[in-house]
């Protein structure tokens, strides 16, 4: 049938000639992503998420500032896992005032700087008008503790005027916008915070000064994909960029807690462009790809048995007699038609991406085969 054809019949199909998926199949749709599919997919739990949550629950009794490497080749999981954990820290502090969750892809804006624009604007000016506010209540005592002078000076005069229009102002200066006289007359700042470096301290203080009256506990920020900055920075750009992780993470013993994905290849440039950045990253959980038919066979039945728990929650009990979309012997096939040409790449099994994206291809089959 040409494709002229089979478009023709699926715009004819009146509802009652199509099968249902969940009459066949017990899910909605697709079960499985596609290679291009990579937010809102489920999350199958491995042994190092015990290890990763145990880090998480210690950050958040003692506010220590801790930095997990998730490293691994593309495909493997790493922003599947980032995107797990962004979701379930804000579920678990859904109502506890005082931690912030700042999931953050590195590309395409290839600047450090988008990366402390997202921490303050994450803050917000709510967050800098209860400063002010618990300022004023508390006496001014643990503004002293910020270290620039400048800083000082505008967190004394939000502590006068705890209004939101000032708080937007001091929002304004911290991002490194163009000084103009509102900022000089409400804050009382002369000097504009034109570099990362001045907005790396404004963050340091800041953050110490909520922290010191009882308004922050901590920051989760989670980093992607840095291994694109050596595809659109210069070798310049990219020890500058790095030099900053570096800073930030120097700048915040405290209240900072951060995920970092990257690659091997990128761990090993990054460790030959700044050595001083490599040393701040010795706690690493390494995802790796799927190396036996009994591991690519539980992934495969997790996103099936994901897909038919969510469509029992719609459409209520599976019917009687549902095919799987893809069975089991399928998915042990797919495993070894794919495990040779990873082989050729080097890799030490086939990347769960690919292997996904396999079964959607396969599921996407008959669910068409099921509809004509």
């Amino acid at each position: 049938m040409s494709l002229r054809d089979r478009l023709k019949a699926a715009r004819a199909a009146k509802p009652g000639d199509v099968r249902d998926v969940f009459t066949r199949f017990g899910t909605l749709g697709n079960p499985f992503p596609s290679s291009t599919h990579n937010t809102d997919n489920p999350h199958l739990r491995m042994h190092y998420d015990d290890d990763i949550e145990a880090r998480i629950e210690a950050f958040m009794a003692d506010h220590r500032t801790r930095v997990v490497i998730i490293e691994g080749t593309q495909g493997t999981g790493k922003t599947n896992l980032l995107n797990h954990y962004a979701s379930e820290i804000r579920s678990a502090i859904e109502d506890d005032m005082g931690f912030y969750v700042v999931r953050y892809l590195a590309d395409p804006e290839a600047s450090f700087d988008g990366t402390i624009r997202r921490l303050l604007h994450e803050l917000g000016p709510e967050h800098l008008q209860v400063l002010g506010q618990k300022l004023a209540q508390t006496g001014n005592g643990a503004i002293e503790s910020a270290r620039s002078v400048e800083v000082r000076t505008a967190l004394y005069n939000l502590s006068a005027d705890p209004t939101l229009d000032v708080a937007r102002s001091f929002l304004e200066w911290l991002l490194g916008m163009r000084l103009l006289n509102a900022h000089r007359n409400s804050l009382g700042v002369g000097f504009r915070l034109d570099t990362i470096e001045a907005r790396t301290a404004a963050l340091r203080d800041l953050v110490t000064v909520s922290a010191e009256v009882g308004l922050l506990n901590g920051i989760f920020l989670l980093l992607d994909e840095l291994e694109k900055q050596d595809g659109v920075l210069s070798p310049t750009a990219v020890v500058r960029y790095l030099s900053a992780l570096r800073a930030i993470i120097d700048a915040l013993p405290s209240h900072l807690f951060m995920m970092l994905a990257m690659t091997p290849d990128a761990m090993r440039r990054y460790s030959v462009s700044l050595p001083a950045f490599r040393s701040r990253l010795q706690d690493r959980v390494e995802l790796t790809p799927l190396q036996t038919e009994d591991e690519s066979v539980a992934l495969g039945r997790f996103y099936l048995d994901q897909a038919r728990d969510a469509a029992r929650r719609i459409r209520g009990p599976l019917p009687k007699g549902v095919q799987p979309i893809v069975t089991e012997a399928e998915m042990r096939s797919s495993f070894q038609r794919l495990l040779p040409a990873a082989q050729r790449l080097s890799d030490t099994g086939v990347r769960q991406r690919r292997f996904l994206h396999d079964l959607f291809e396969m599921a996407e089959r008959r669910i068409y085969e099921s509809e004509v």
